[in-house]
């Protein structure tokens, strides 16, 4: 588990919605939980930073109409998407 301090905590505009945002671009390894203060989120999936304009708003959608909270993590040339239950 990886833990975030909530002070790196941004935010990235996708298709006119805001998700929370982390930039870890030289981290060392991506782990598949991450803590933000007291909250956990598991790893769900990624996109490449390149063209995931066409694929990763409507993923944030659906994740958002599951009930799941969306935490983006950039790592490298991806962004990798944890979730938490709501």
């Amino acid at each position: 588990m990886l833990e975030v301090d909530p002070s790196q905590l941004g935010s990235l505009e996708l298709d006119e919605m805001w998700v929370p945002y982390v930039d870890l671009y030289d981290l060392d390894f991506m782990p598949t939980h991450v803590r933000l203060g007291k909250d956990e989120y598991a790893f769900s999936c990624s996109f490449l930073v390149k063209g995931h304009g066409a694929l990763m708003p409507p993923k944030i959608r659906e994740l958002r109409a599951a009930g799941k909270q969306p935490l983006v993590v950039e790592r490298g040339d991806r962004y990798y998407v944890f979730v938490q239950a709501a």
